[in-house]
């Protein structure tokens, strides 16, 4: 269920990357010169010259955007497959974007779904232009579950890509079976509302024992940590479109803060277990046209 006021209009189709946002991504992926995972320029030149290195540890199949000198033919021969070599140095170099795709993304005067679909456009385009590989993993977007980038010149590929994501319910082990069939990387970047903390416990407990990194981003809303006190909600259905509008007094509005309070400690309480930051920011970051706006995120980025 989503919930909005009464006297709210729903959400804008505000296309997630606009000419105003596309003209100030350079200017931020520009910012930053650290990247957390990424190595130092002179292990880049090492890789250049030694591009085959690493430590061959696995095959898996082929996705879209792998390098073709990775391509196993002997495997292929055998199998009538392609597979590609798994090198343990070439997977910690790459970084994940998991991606919500729920329709509980799309409430808000700012939804959180155009806060994170831009938000993966910056955290995607900084590790095109630092690390050595990009996977984008979105469970129930079907053909579009999994895609890989490499490269810096394919960053107008990956915005294309997360325009195109549907909306889709999908569980978040789902999230994780693909990531790890597809292989380890250095880093996850987990973008999402984490409604429903315990269904991430476990998928977030298979990482840890891998050794994967990951930072959680909630796009947070004013109603977050201050729902209305009076007037009406307006709760509907994602899947049915099926409403009801419930009239907030006193007792209602205290009853509903105090679940977002114990739904707030809930979430903090599962990334600290997991050993795992959880970045909480105003999902209003992502309309503003001016750099320095994004400054907190880029700084986290760079941690």
């Amino acid at each position: 269920m989503t919930r909005r006021r009464r006297d709210e209009a729903p959400p804008a189709a505000v296309p997630p990357f606009d000419a105003a946002f596309r003209a100030l991504l350079p200017s931020l992926l520009g910012q930053t010169t650290q990247f957390r995972g990424a190595r130092d320029q002179a292990q880049r030149a090492r890789r250049a010259v030694l591009s085959q290195s690493g430590t061959f540890v696995g095959h898996r199949p082929y996705a879209r955007g792998d390098d073709l000198r990775r391509l196993d033919w002997a495997a292929y021969a055998r199998t009538g497959a392609l597979f590609t070599k798994q090198l343990e140095e070439e997977e910690r170099r790459t970084a994940a974007v998991l991606l919500d795709l729920s329709a509980s993304l799309l409430v808000g005067a700012v939804p959180r779904r155009l806060a994170m679909l831009r938000l993966a456009a910056v955290v995607g385009g900084l590790a095109l232009a630092h690390l050595d590989g990009l996977v984008v993993v979105a469970p129930g977007a079907g053909p579009q579950a999994l895609a890989n980038f490499t490269g810096i010149g394919q960053l107008a590929a990956l915005l294309q890509h997360l325009e195109a994501l549907p909306v889709a319910t999908a569980g978040p082990e789902q999230a994780v079976e693909l990531l790890l069939r597809r292989g380890l990387p250095g880093r996850v970047h987990w973008l999402g509302d984490f409604a429903v903390p315990a269904a991430h416990e476990l998928p977030l407990a298979a990482l840890r024992r891998r050794g994967v990194g990951v930072t959680a981003w909630l796009p947070t809303l004013p109603a977050d940590r201050e729902p209305p006190r009076s007037g009406y909600l307006r709760f509907v259905d994602p899947e049915t479109q099926r409403e009801v509008q419930v009239p907030v007094d006193g007792p209602f509005a205290a009853a509903l803060a105090h679940e977002l309070e114990l739904l707030a400690r809930q979430q903090d309480q599962l990334f600290a277990q997991a050993g795992a930051p959880l970045v909480r920011w105003p999902a209003t970051i992502a309309t503003s046209g001016q750099a320095a706006a994004w400054t907190p995120v880029l700084a986290e980025l760079a941690r």
